[in-house]
């Protein structure tokens, strides 16, 4: 792993908010720029599938081709083999490793897919290096990251702006970049990717029960996640911590609470 910053604490964490929003994940919406470059009996791997939800999708659209889900938390693979199992698909399977250190040979894989990762990562270069390596020639990636400088969110206060600063904070700490999206066509080309194209679109929470559920969230990330990091750092006060908790709450409570969340999308194809 020499050549890139060791790999920290997903920041987002592996409560039970975020595996229940992972794993209903619609490869419908989140890789929806993606399919149009897939086809049957393609073999492909989920880089960073988490409980691999979008990973059984894709091994729907690709069969017979081999899919295989790869994440260094491998504990969250059982919820993908039992979606599996109940979808009846048998050319699925998970792994556990290092995004920066692929097991797998070179020349493996058809396409590669890794949604909402490098923008957690120290080196998202060398992560693309990777699936460069192990794509065959002619072979496409596809990736999808926040660039939380496209957010949208309604009504807002300085409450809550300093709230979303330190979870930016938190994210840059743990070697990840809040703006990356917006670099998806460079680091594919510096990758060695050749026929790139971008794109973006939105995640969108509009109504009372998604509002609610995502700032139930940002209370889990600053209160339970990161509340230590955040007073060691000297970054806020306990009594600053926790009107960022109200204004989150009030937000999640307010009828007009609107947010939508900014998705860069990058396509690349190896030579």
């Amino acid at each position: 792993m020499s050549g890139h910053r060791r790999e920290k604490d997903y920041s987002a964490g592996y409560g039970a908010l975020v595996l229940k929003a992972l794993a209903e994940r619609d490869l419908q919406v989140e890789g929806a720029f993606f399919l149009p470059h897939l086809k049957p009996g393609m073999s492909l791997l989920d880089c960073g599938c988490g409980p691999g939800a979008l990973t059984v999708q894709l091994a729907a659209i690709v069969a017979p081709g081999l899919v295989v889900g790869l994440d260094r938390h491998g504990d969250q693979h059982d919820i993908g083999r039992k979606q599996a199992a109940d979808a009846g698909l048998a050319n699925v399977s998970f792994r556990e490793g290092s995004i920066y250190e692929l097991p797998f040979d070179d020349d493996t894989f058809d396409a590669v897919f890794a949604h909402a990762v490098l923008y957690h990562l120290g080196d998202p270069g060398a992560a693309l290096r990777e699936m460069h390596r192990v794509l065959k020639p002619g072979g496409v990636v596809g990736i999808r990251d926040s660039d939380l400088g496209g957010d949208v969110r309604a009504p807002t206060n300085e409450m809550l702006e300093r709230g979303f600063d330190l979870i930016q904070r938190v994210l840059r700490y743990n070697g990840g970049q809040s703006e990356f999206g917006r670099e998806h066509r460079r680091m594919l080309r510096v990758a060695g990717f050749e026929r790139i194209t971008a794109s973006a679109s939105y995640d969108h929470f509009g109504v009372q029960e998604r509002t609610q559920g995502f700032s139930d969230y940002w209370c889990y990330f600053l209160d339970e996640l990161h509340r230590d990091l955040v007073l060691s750092e000297g970054w806020s006060t306990e009594d600053e911590i926790a009107a960022h908790l109200d204004a989150f709450r009030a937000w999640g409570r307010d009828p007009d609470a609107f947010f939508a969340r900014c998705r860069c999308e990058g396509v690349g194809y190896k030579p």
